[in-house]
């Protein structure tokens, strides 16, 4: 069987795969209930809904808010403004999700792995969570799909000026969707510039472009409520939730008892921009005082990033049941397993300058991760660098078991 002829092969199977995982996802998406499953889905089910039949970007559907980051509800509005529902959104996001596999396969395809859609589709598949997350009605998919896809622009030659151009509003858009990447567009950028894949000027241009995507939204803002909110008003409580005495390392929002600061910041009369000032200084306020405890507490909350399981709310755990938090954790250890093979593999296939910098990213992410709260779900777009990694690595196995280099040709990366 000729390499042509496998790779065509392996990438018709690839493609008939991603069919069958789209028809599932349809499936699933009209089996569920026609309503939202977890509190944070009802929150953007009001912002989407609001902003096409209410005040605006408003939670209550009375006053307008900086509440929430925009990017998503603001792409289920879209959905709901075209005459769809929840399974329409859902619907969306598995097309969405079937988007990124193709976005981590053409990573592979910069590499000249050609015949890896089957291969990267094939990991996929080893990490159900990805599927089920695409049902939810979360930012994660959608942050996902812009993050892969910024990350594909950033990696394609010629750096043209309209490529750095939009490659910052991809970020940008992305910021908007999940404020989080802010940090992770430094690092993405600051790696690519030490690995030499991009030159300063490129950089700058990159975070041009991406500050005013961001600047569009905090000019709403302003002109709104006269306050500087750059993305959205909700940072200080969660950087509150990530560093107070009650914070657990994997915990969130709704493990974290602020009750005494909610109360305090009732019985001040704040609004919600003062609120999030509080909050924030509050936290502040927390870390100044125990340094060691924060410190320890941080990277507790690193090593949380890489964990296979977290702690839920009580109002969540009937949905996170026992078998799926330990398909996640099963699941995870394996994508862990196969990535420290390829790593145990670098003597005879030496990282790529490509796999060096996805690897940099995911693990310096951990970091960035840190500053608020780590969790399994916020992690999820920044898992598909791993899947790309190990992909590669699959598809250069299958590549020289197609065609066998000859004896006395070394192997190189």
């Amino acid at each position: 069987m000729s390499l042509r002829f496998s790779r065509n092969f392996l990438r018709r199977a690839g493609i008939v795969l991603l069919s069958l995982i789209l028809l599932a996802g349809v499936i699933y998406s009209f089996a569920l209930p026609t309503h939202h499953r977890f509190p944070d889905e009802q929150e953007y089910l009001y912002l989407s809904d609001h902003l096409l039949h209410g005040p605006g970007y408003s939670m209550d559907g009375v006053h307008l808010t900086a509440m929430r980051p925009p990017g998503y509800p603001f792409f289920l509005s879209a959905v709901e403004a075209c005459g769809g529902g929840v399974v329409a959104m859902r619907l969306l996001q598995y097309l969405l999700f079937i988007a990124t596999v193709v976005l981590v396969y053409r990573l592979l395809c910069l590499e000249n792995h050609r015949a890896g859609l089957l291969v990267v589709t094939c990991v996929v598949m080893l990490y159900p969570v990805l599927f089920y997350t695409s049902a939810t009605l979360y930012p994660q998919t959608l942050a996902a799909f812009l993050f892969l896809l910024a990350l594909v622009f950033l990696l394609t030659s010629p750096r043209e000026l309209p490529m750095n151009l939009v490659t910052g509003l991809t970020f940008g858009v992305l910021i908007l969707v999940v404020p989080t990447f802010l940090f992770t567009l430094f690092v993405v950028v600051t790696v690519a510039w030490l690995l030499k894949m991009i030159e300063c000027r490129h950089g700058l241009i990159i975070f041009i472009a991406a500050s005013f995507m961001i600047g569009l939204w905090t000019a709403r803002n302003f002109a709104e409520f006269h306050q500087f909110v750059p993305v959205a008003s909700n940072s200080g409580a969660n950087f509150l939730i990530g560093n107070c005495e009650n914070t657990i390392p994997d915990g969130g929002s709704g493990n974290v008892d602020r009750t005494h600061y909610e109360q305090e910041a009732r019985a001040l009369g704040l609004d919600e921009f003062q609120e999030d000032r509080y909050y924030r200084q509050a936290a502040v306020n927390w870390i100044k005082a125990n340094p060691g405890h924060a410190i320890a507490l941080y990277f507790e909350k690193v090593a949380n990033f890489f964990n296979v399981r977290n702690e839920y709310a009580p109002e969540n755990k009937a949905e996170l049941s026992f078998w799926k938090q330990a398909v996640m954790a099963l699941s995870y250890g394996l994508l862990l397993g196969l990535l420290l093979w390829r790593l145990l593999e670098m003597r005879r296939f030496p990282l790529s300058r490509n796999e060096k910098f996805l690897l940099a990213i995911y693990i310096l992410s951990a970091f960035t991760s840190a500053i608020f709260f780590t969790r399994i779900r916020l992690r999820l777009p920044y898992d598909y660098l791993i899947i790309a990694i190990i992909a590669m690595h699959l598809s250069r196995r299958l590549h020289l078991w197609l065609e066998p280099a000859p004896s006395h040709q070394k192997v190189g990366a």
